[in-house]
């Protein structure tokens, strides 16, 4: 504190004090809350695992990042003073291509959870062949081993 500056206007330090926030798009302390929910909405999904997190918690920071980037070009619009495109937009585009990535990755988007299941179907279709082959392969060693019983016990002159 200015201990010269002008008493009534100076003010005591106010702790969480968000009076300059606009948009949040650059205060990690704004977009912490909403990228935690949407990491935990992720990692509630049946198909992850706590290995998972990392990936939750980077679409979670993006997601937060991202609308932070909509509401501020909603609130103040997409060109600047002199008409020119804000910056915030190719900074978008950009953000929007990672997550788009990220959720491919991670199995939350439809095209690639229908992919997923395509690949788990034919693991479940070669698991079915792989069984009905040892079958198959089972049944004819005991065909074979029965064979060979047959053949080694003794006839009826009592000759192998």
């Amino acid at each position: 504190m200015n201990a010269k500056g002008n008493h009534q206007t100076l003010r005591a330090r106010q702790p969480g004090n968000a009076n300059a926030l606009k948009s949040g798009v650059y205060s990690p302390r704004a977009l912490v809350p909403r990228a935690r929910e949407v990491a935990d909405a992720l990692l509630a999904a049946s198909h992850t695992v706590p290995l998972d997190q990392i990936a939750a918690e980077e679409i979670g920071a993006l997601v937060a990042l991202l609308e932070a980037i909509d509401l501020d070009l909603l609130e103040r619009g997409l060109t600047d003073r002199r008409g020119q495109a804000r910056s915030l937009l190719d900074y978008r585009v950009r953000l929007s291509g990672r997550l788009e990535r990220w959720l491919r990755e991670f199995g939350a988007t439809p095209a690639s959870r229908v992919e997923w299941v395509e690949r788990m179907s034919r693991g479940e279709n070669v698991a079915n062949l792989v069984r009905a082959e040892l079958a198959e392969g089972s049944r004819l060693l005991g065909a074979a081993q029965a064979r060979v019983d047959l053949e080694a016990a003794p006839n009826e002159t009592g000759q192998p």
